[in-house]
């Protein structure tokens, strides 16, 4: 009897033991327990042995009973590639900061709500946001312009406003005469808003942009099974808002479209 009850634990628990597949990986993290880099398609068991070798290394994971997981070190836990953590001490569902682009921007507030509260997550190469033409009129006197050091060099980029859209662009905005920089390597950016008339630059808010490629949001899109285009838009937008930053589904949507 004894023996059936043992055998009936066991097999339970194998039962409910999960297997995640990695959907995406930010940095290098290593599986000593398999001797192996965590990569898009890796399979991972519970009792991986995690190392993160590089700086704010992340995985987006997959479970087919359980949803979506970030992989990543939690806060008060060590740094080093030399301490390796059990899956389960690093993993943590995907539940990352969204915005679903309600609402336009009508004040200085309402920049740094948006803006100044964590890093935004770029897909497409660019992110747009409406803002009032009544509280900041855009010509050629009046004009959003963005400040970020590359090389010890101040570099500004005027901003385009279309069709009452506020618009970065990042083959332009990440560009130093003409030629294109890795986002990276310049400082955090800061928005300020110039008026000719008063000759007045005024400071909006800071910029902090992650920049996710077409190849890193196809792979992500690549590795889920066939969903509905909505299902399919929220799924990426979990795994995208969880690793890089806040991202809006519009802007998500688009890049579907764009890389079908």
């Amino acid at each position: 009897m004894r023996i059936v009850i043992l055998f009936l634990v066991l097999a339970f628990q194998s039962a409910q033991a999960q297997n995640y597949t990695v959907i995406h990986v930010i940095g290098k993290i290593y599986d000593s327990k398999s001797g192996s880099y965590l990569k898009s398609g890796y399979k991972l068991n519970e009792d991986a042995k995690l190392k993160f070798e590089t700086p704010n290394a992340r995985a987006a994971a997959l479970s087919s009973s359980r949803g979506r997981y970030v992989i990543q070190q939690q806060s008060g836990q060590k740094s080093g590639s030399d301490l390796a953590y059990t899956l389960s001490a690093v993993l943590a569902p995907a539940r990352g900061k969204m915005s679903t682009r309600a609402g336009g921007i009508n004040n200085q507030m309402d920049f740094v709500k948006k803006f100044g509260e964590g890093p935004i997550a770029i897909v497409g190469g660019k992110y747009m946001t409406a803002v009032s033409s009544t509280s900041y009129p855009s010509d050629d006197t009046r004009f959003f312009y963005a400040s970020y050091i590359f090389n010890g060099e101040s570099i500004n980029k005027k901003l385009n406003v279309e069709n009452g859209e506020l618009v970065f662009d990042t083959e332009t905005f990440y560009a130093v005469d003409g030629i294109p920089i890795e986002p990276k390597q310049a400082s955090a950016s800061k928005l300020f808003y110039y008026d000719s008339q008063k000759e007045e630059s005024t400071e909006i808010t800071s910029l902090d942009f992650e920049i996710v490629g077409d190849k890193e949001f196809n792979t992500i899109k690549n590795s889920f099974s066939p969903l509905s285009t909505n299902e399919l838009a929220q799924s990426i937008q979990e795994v995208i808002s969880s690793l890089y930053g806040t991202c809006e589904l519009e802007h998500i949507q688009a890049a579907i479209q764009a890389s079908n």
